[in-house]
């Protein structure tokens, strides 16, 4: 046992003091209230920290707990009454509403808590459930390819050169195998010489990729994509282009997201400026319908999104609330912003079909410093949505170019 004094401006605040400092298991000796200058003091007992007791076993040793359970009650119900009764006598609360919660709890191996002592379940932080969000889909990219391997093992193609150029690119295995079978069963054989297999390869390539024929942009256009994904270069590029809307006198409309005055929100309105471009933004529907009798007499109309979460429920939310302001807007096109060198299996084709704002097409930026583009030919196929124009560098206008699928297949095989 170990005695402490405590001092406080009152008795109460002393007990608190100790309860906080030591636990709820500390017995009152003395008290000493307040007295002019001097602050109140209590003198405390407390437990010395014991090794803990090897547990005897049977049914006489099950009669031993319950003794020592029996006894340690009983002097803690009398010390905890002598603490509770000059707790009251100093403004505390009633020594009998606590004396009888103890007693209810006597002779209960595992004692149930009050409602106003249970602690409460901590909602999980925002940034530990994207962190969870993200494993998942890690843990899902590695079942998939521990599943592709499986496939590809020990496969007749995936020996052939052509094959294992592909593999390193970046292409699946059972896109591979999926590939040679279907120029075997067009009537290739896979032996012939390189050049003519990799046309014919090329050829059957580019049949997967029909979806993906370019589409011209035609209405309003608005952009989504996550962080990174270069939105506001691409509407500048979109709007200074001669080949898209150069010639066009273009207007641009920034939506804002609704918590725009509380979270960290970074504007492209001043970069807009910077070119020139008039641009208005808009946070609610009242303010679209304005903001549209006010860029009638333009020729074009260019709409920048906040960035998109790549958490669904985030997205989710966003997208509903921009649907909500893009209703007046008729006729609109979707264009789904995407950076070739981002990390594919953070966004999954059917996540994107899922979005309520469906892409009608898609822009691909960053195509330059793509280094494996069998990979991003894998997500093409998969999601089957047409590529209106590609980005291969930062300037403006001069890096935005049309999308040539046969282009792209063949820088794929070197051709």
């Amino acid at each position: 046992m170990k005695l402490h004094t405590l001092t406080a401006p009152s008795i109460q605040a002393a007990l608190l003091e100790a309860r906080r400092r030591f636990g709820d298991d500390v017995v009152l000796l003395e008290s000493v209230p307040a007295q002019g200058d001097q602050p109140a003091r209590i003198t405390i007992m407390i437990d010395e920290p014991q090794a803990p007791e090897r547990l005897p076993f049977g049914y006489a040793g099950a009669q031993q707990i319950a003794r020592k359970a029996t006894r340690a009650a009983s002097s803690t119900t009398e010390a905890d009454t002598a603490v509770l009764t000059d707790a009251s006598r100093n403004g505390g609360p009633p020594a009998s509403s606590r004396h009888r919660s103890h007693m209810a709890r006597r002779g209960q191996l595992f004692p149930a808590e009050t409602a106003g002592s249970s602690p409460s379940v901590p909602a999980i932080p925002s940034d530990v459930a994207a962190q969870i969000e993200r494993l998942h889909r890690r843990l899902a990219r590695l079942e998939r390819q521990l599943d592709s391997a499986l496939v590809g093992v020990s496969h007749r193609w995936l020996g052939h050169p052509l094959a294992s150029e592909l593999l390193r690119q970046g292409l699946q295995p059972p896109t591979v195998i999926r590939l040679f079978d279907r120029l075997v069963a067009q009537g290739f054989d896979p032996e012939q010489p390189d050049e003519q297999l990799r046309w014919a390869l090329a050829r059957e390539m580019r049949r997967q990729l029909a979806p993906t024929t370019p589409r011209p942009l035609q209405g309003t256009q608005v952009i989504i994509g996550p962080a990174g994904a270069g939105k506001t270069t691409l509407l500048l590029k979109l709007a200074r282009h001669a080949s898209f809307f150069g010639r066009r006198t273009t207007a641009v409309l920034v939506l804002l997201p609704e918590d725009a005055e509380t979270q960290p929100y970074l504007s492209p309105v001043e970069l807009y400026r910077r070119f020139e471009l008039p641009v208005q933004t808009i946070a609610s529907p009242q303010e679209m319908t304005a903001a549209l009798r006010r860029v009638q007499g333009f020729d074009q109309i260019l709409i920048d999104t906040p960035a998109l979460p790549l958490q669904e429920a985030p997205a989710r939310r966003l997208l509903l609330h921009l649907r909500q302001l893009l209703t007046p807007v008729l006729p609109l096109q979707v264009l789904f912003c995407l950076n070739a060198t981002c990390n594919l299996e953070d966004l999954p084709p059917e996540w994107v079909r899922r979005l309520p704002l469906p892409p009608d097409a898609l822009v691909l930026t960053h195509l330059d410093e793509v280094r494996r583009p069998g990979r991003l030919y894998d997500w093409l196929v998969a999601l089957a949505c047409p590529v209106a124009c590609i980005s291969r560098g930062p300037h403006v206008p001069d890096s935005l170019e049309g999308f040539s699928p046969a282009a792209f297949i063949e820088h794929l095989l070197r051709l």
